[in-house]
């Protein structure tokens, strides 16, 4: 007995060993590296964090198979939801314009991978384990596009057609009823500007961001990293926004922008376009160079 209860003293200090230096070098991540990655292959980190985290809570615990202890449910149960809503997706591409509070957001979610496989161990010896993999799993599944794609807006509930958004824009000031659809689409623009969490990456106002700002971008000319430049036109920003991954500027990393946004914005589903299109009007809005080649098309459901 003696002998087997020292075998399994030394498996969990073994355990407990390298989940901690796993989960040290997923912390630390975004320090050594903060350009290095995709948000799928992110996510992916934040799996193997969560693994790390969680062999080091397995090697912690002492849970007694068959023996309830009540007390640590609720940490095992609250623990995973937490560290579910530090993986936000709209604040991905803020944190990674913030090293070191990225590096404390890693923290946060390797503590909570921690809490919840120690807590699970712990109410009931075994436990624990299945934690790990759900833990585990709900990570890679994000890496997959679970949970990162953004949901629908209350812009455009089904039913509710472009005529009735025209009503509810504010008045355009005396302007002319030529300037109306644009507004109208302008004014749609904004609106998911702030509920698709494109602030995150994209500033109004000039300031430099993760991605280019949208001020003075439609029209203007973008360096690109083989040297070229190229006018930021309708097609160009189309492309920005639907196929990130085809246009690589100057100066901003790759593989930030969401290849989520062709589905929410284009396909079978969206086949007029109109968010998308709503979004490139708001930043034909907020350039001065903006002209007949930077525009959308406007819906017919809105034209005068």
């Amino acid at each position: 007995m003696t002998d087997r209860t020292g075998q399994f003293h030394g498996l969990r200090v073994v355990l407990a060993i390298i989940g901690a230096v796993i989960a040290v070098s997923g912390i630390t991540a975004p320090l050594l590296s903060h350009e290095m990655t995709t948000i799928a292959a992110h996510h992916l980190l934040h799996a193997g964090m969560a693994a790390g985290a969680g062999l080091l809570g397995l090697g912690l615990a002492r849970g007694r198979r068959g023996l309830e202890r009540s007390g640590w449910l609720w940490p095992a149960v609250i623990a995973p939801a937490i560290g579910l809503v530090l993986m936000w997706p709209s604040e991905y591409a803020w944190l990674m314009s913030h090293p070191w509070l990225h590096m404390l957001d890693h923290l946060g979610i390797a503590l909570c991978a921690l809490l919840a496989v120690y807590a699970a161990q712990s109410y009931v010896g075994g436990l624990g384990w299945l934690m790990l993999v759900l833990l585990v799993a709900m990570d890679a599944a994000c890496a997959g596009g679970f949970g990162v794609a953004p949901g629908p807006s209350f812009l455009l509930e089904p039913g509710k057609s472009a005529v009735a958004m025209a009503n509810m824009t504010p008045s355009t000031g005396g302007k002319s009823a030529t300037s109306r659809p644009a507004a109208t689409m302008s004014a749609m623009g904004s609106k998911l500007y702030q509920t698709m969490g494109c602030g995150g990456c994209h500033s109004v106002d000039g300031t430099k961001g993760v991605g280019p700002t949208w001020k003075n971008l439609a029209g203007y000319p973008q360096k690109l990293k083989d040297g070229k430049v190229a006018i930021a036109s309708y097609q160009f920003l189309r492309m920005m926004i639907l196929d990130p991954g085809k246009i690589d500027l100057a100066g901003y990393p790759q593989g930030v922008m969401p290849a989520s946004y062709r589905t929410a914005l284009a396909g079978p589903r969206h086949p007029h376009e109109t968010r998308l299109n709503a979004i490139i009007w708001y930043i034909n809005t907020l350039s001065n160079r903006a002209g007949k080649v930077s525009e959308p098309p406007v819906p017919d459901e809105i034209k005068p």
